[in-house]
């Protein structure tokens, strides 16, 4: 838990540097210098994890390639496990091809999942923060900072392009996100630490904390007080978009679809060595596999992007996009890289036969 706070932390802290940089170096509107933030920091992160879907693939169609190999092996000695097992670590040592390398990259991959849901997550939770301070302190800056979140049709880039979220958090969803938060999450976020006086006398005199017999801060029983307080300081955000939705599910929709065509893409070669493949062998069921996950992926995307702030989803859209591009460029390359790869290690055979 601590590993994946300080994870979190370090791409939230290299994203909001990334952020201020471009934001007070240009003078671009913040929706824009977020979403060009989440650019490079996701084709920084692809960078990074792009040798690893390399050696995926590479290890993937070396295994294809054995395929037959290993469906003979398991036919003749399906009934002693043990004499399978050497006989398939044999053949695979000979051919240089090691299982562990194509499921690294998925190991690495969703940890960077959640690690860019929590971040993004704690990332809103700031600029709600941010935004509800800067209300309380000067109304027309405050209105001036919430204008700079519209992103094209979505009227809060952090909040969710769905057809049901609101521009701006209701004060009951502010009171579950922060008292549910605040014992793990709020104490630690960047902008609560560098603004924590401040926040804490404004979420007090709203309602939000009281102080116990020691003076210290807790979080209130009753909500009723906060709540009239809040609509008060954010009563002009509210009231801009009132019977608005924040978007029109257009980011979840494209997350799917990058989602469902990535899956596609990744599947060609699976769907090559199926077609020569029996039925029963394990690269039919590989293919069977895949294709099934690639509807099931679509639908995860969209479920995530849904919940998520627009934040995400664009981060979520961008990391696909690049992923099929890829993919395509390995698809055409890597077929001629592993046979250039599998005629070395012959010709190495035979001359140490020799």
């Amino acid at each position: 838990m601590t590993q994946s706070f300080f994870l979190t932390k370090w791409l939230l802290n290299g994203m909001r540097w990334l952020y201020e940089t471009i934001l007070y170096g240009t003078g671009m509107q913040a929706s824009y210098a977020i979403v060009l933030t989440i650019l490079v920091f996701t084709v920084a992160i692809r960078c990074l994890t792009m040798f690893g879907d390399i050696k995926s693939r590479k290890s993937s169609l070396q295994m294809q390639e054995l395929q037959p190999d290993l469906d003979r092996i398991t036919k003749k000695y399906g009934n002693d496990p043990q004499k399978l097992n050497q006989e398939r670590s044999k053949l695979m040592k000979e051919k240089g091809v090691s299982t562990l390398s194509g499921c690294l990259p998925m190991l690495l991959m969703m940890p960077l999942f959640f690690m860019f849901i929590n971040a993004f997550r704690a990332w809103s939770n700031e600029q709600m923060l941010s935004l509800l301070l800067t209300m309380d302190e000067n109304p027309e800056a405050g209105m001036a900072l919430f204008n700079q979140y519209k992103f094209f049709w979505i009227l809060n880039i952090w909040r969710p392009d769905n057809l049901s979220s609101s521009a701006v958090l209701t004060g009951e969803q502010f009171w579950r996100t922060f008292a549910l938060t605040k014992s793990t999450y709020v104490d630690k976020f960047i902008f609560y630490t560098e603004h924590q006086a401040a926040l804490d006398e404004l979420l007090l005199k709203m309602g939000f904390f009281v102080k116990d017999a020691a003076g210290a801060l807790t979080i209130a029983e009753d909500n009723t007080a906060f709540l009239a307080a809040y609509e008060s300081i954010m009563g002009p955000c509210i009231e801009q978009y009132a019977g608005y939705v924040n978007g029109y599910a257009i980011l979840p929709i494209l997350a799917g679809g990058t989602s469902f065509l990535l899956s596609w893409v990744s599947m060609q070669q699976q769907n090559k060595n199926k077609k020569d493949a029996d039925e029963n062998s394990a690269a039919a069921q590989a293919a069977n596999t895949g294709k099934t996950m690639m509807y099931i992926m679509p639908l995860m995307s969209v479920f995530f992007c849904w919940q998520y702030d627009a934040t995400f989803s664009i981060y979520w859209i961008i990391s696909n996009v690049i992923a099929i591009l890829i993919n395509v460029i390995l698809n055409k390359r890597l077929p001629a890289i592993v046979e250039k790869d599998k005629q070395k290690r012959e010709a190495k055979l035979n001359k140490e036969k020799k």
